[in-house]
């Protein structure tokens, strides 16, 4: 009696894999697109309609919404190739199961910081698509994992918990599916900022997770290449926390517990590298390399007010009751610094306004010290720094700023919740009356929530005290209103360098969103910078 071999996978097993071949191909043209709209797409679009000028500031800014649907439909095209959809559902379920594997490298490459293979881009500029591709590939892991569920439950011939609970493989994927949805879950706004460690937590343990117990779950396997990638770009996100890092203690802490105002905390220059950009970020960290919680835990963004020859290196932050607090005598872990500022901005601008809120001062006073050196004396032709206050013992932050003298900057501070009884000041600043609101800037959300007259309990008008501020540093203070953005920067633009005009932001999204459509209207440059989780 012969024997009869019977394979024991079917003729399909090995169908998926020129997919995922194609789809890291994909991968790879989607990174080179990436590179060259950055390199060759200038910042500014003109004489164009508008959805071209739509399409290629989308392709050099890197929006989710351009290059994720290119990405998709460059994939989900030849998705159906040969066998027949409804005849091979679980053939296609695993495709997507793939599909979502392989991306992930893609995925984790966006996350690189610093990242040497994108330059031009400075690292927020790709949080966007990041998460936005993070939110398509759980979406993907979620559909195969749930459609193979309804497969099952669905075919009289197999048993569901024999399936997904006593086979050691699916049952691993199905541990990672469940991660994904609690992941997505945690990633809507509301949740993410009610406990942002929880969020950043998960999201950690996640990617991890899915990246390894999908190489036991899937098959046929996909350890080479795809999880070796993986595994290298983990090893680099490892090495990019540890290799710079180094401990600090902070210098001294200056806050006012009373009036809530602005804290300025100084660290010592070993924080910050020798040469850094203006606008730099750091991110600091409570503990230690080798605490676990170092890798697992989010560290805290703050941007430098300083500039690389100080003596120190200065942030000014708003701290709030519930949030993270640096405290003098404990020690700290500084993990790396990005830049934040496009390099175009800081070595071709000459004609500049910084427009910022609050705290948001700490990413543009370095900038505006940049543009202020005897070193850009010739080049530089405006330069106007324009910083809205909740209230003027804010402006107390300000006091050891050295003086500036350069012959055309301006610094103008509005403070909002404050209104003098006339327009005089003995210190001699220019006080400018309360105007109509701008309707463009009717939506800041976090330090101009308040306009109100301070008033005593008879009514009458409290008068702002001037704190004392260097020489040649602010040129004039407007108390009780907002900023008029076509009034207060008539000036600004001068049709002929528009090239080379560049309006910079820092604050909430209402303020970014109103400098968005002024340098849309005006056609010149911009770069903004949101603080928001």
């Amino acid at each position: 009696m012969a024997m009869t071999l019977l394979p024991r996978h079917g003729k399909t097993h090995l169908a998926n894999i020129p997919y995922g071949y194609y789809t890291a191909t994909v991968s790879l043209i989607f990174i080179i697109l990436l590179i060259g709209a950055r390199k060759l797409i200038p910042v500014r679009q003109r004489n164009r309609s508008k959805w071209a000028k739509w399409a290629l500031s989308s392709a050099r800014g890197g929006s989710p919404l351009l290059y994720l649907v290119v990405l998709f439909v460059a994939l989900l095209v030849p998705f159906v190739h040969h066998y027949s959809l409804l005849g091979y559902v679980g053939l296609y379920l695993k495709r997507l199961g793939r599909l979502s594997y392989v991306l992930a490298t893609l995925n984790l490459f966006l996350t690189l910081r610093p990242n040497f293979l994108l330059p031009g881009y400075v690292y927020l500029d790709l949080i966007p698509l990041h998460k936005w591709l993070s939110r398509s590939l759980c979406l993907l892991a979620l559909v195969h994992g749930v459609g193979f569920l309804v497969k099952w439950a669905l075919d009289s011939q197999v048993s569901f918990v024999a399936k997904a609970f006593y086979n050691i493989p699916n049952l691993a994927g199905l541990v990672v599916g469940a991660l994904m949805a609690f992941m997505v879950l945690l990633s809507v706004r509301p949740v993410r900022r009610f406990s942002y460690r929880s969020f950043y937590l998960t999201h950690i343990i996640g990617a991890w997770v899915f990246v390894f117990l999908t190489a036991y779950h899937a098959r046929p396997g996909v350890f080479v290449p795809y999880t070796l990638l993986n595994a290298g770009l983990f090893v680099f996100y490892i090495l990019s926390k540890t290799v710079p890092a180094r401990g600090v203690e902070l210098v001294s802490k200056s806050t006012d517990d009373v009036n809530n105002c602005l804290t300025r905390i100084v660290l010592p220059r070993k924080a910050m590298p020798e040469h850094f950009a203006p606008g730099s970020h750091l991110r600091i960290s409570p503990y230690r390399r080798v605490n676990p919680l170092y890798y697992m835990l989010p560290s805290h963004p703050y941007t430098v007010a300083s500039m690389p020859e100080d003596k120190d290196v200065e942030l000014i932050v708003r701290e709030h009751a519930s949030g993270f607090h640096l405290l003098t005598g404990l020690g700290y872990t500084i993990q790396n610094h990005y830049e934040s500022v496009p390099r175009q901005c800081l070595q071709s601008a000459t004609r500049i306004a910084l427009v910022c809120g609050g705290s948001g001062l700490s990413y543009a006073l370095p900038i505006f010290r940049h543009f202020a050196s005897e070193e850009k004396a010739d080049q530089v032709k405006y330069l106007r720094l324009i910083w809205l206050v909740r209230d003027k013992y804010d402006v107390n932050v300000l006091g050891n700023i050295r003086s500036l003298a350069s012959s055309v900057a301006q610094f103008d501070i509005f403070v909002t919740r404050s209104v003098p009884p006339d327009d005089t000041v003995e210190s001699g600043s220019k006080l400018s009356p309360a105007q109509q609101q701008s309707p463009i800037t009717d939506d800041l959300e976090f330090e101009l929530e308040s306009f109100g007259d301070q008033l005593d309990q008879n009514g009458a008008l409290i008068t702002p005290e001037i704190p004392n501020l260097p020489s040649g540093l602010a040129s004039s203070f407007h108390f009780g209103r907002k900023l008029d953005w076509m009034t207060d920067l008539a000036q600004f633009v001068e049709r002929e360098d528009l090239g080379s005009t560049w309006l910079v932001a820092c604050g909430p999204k209402g303020l970014n969103d109103a400098a968005k459509l002024y340098a849309q209207q005006n056609e010149i440059n911009l770069a903004s910078e949101t603080y928001a989780l």
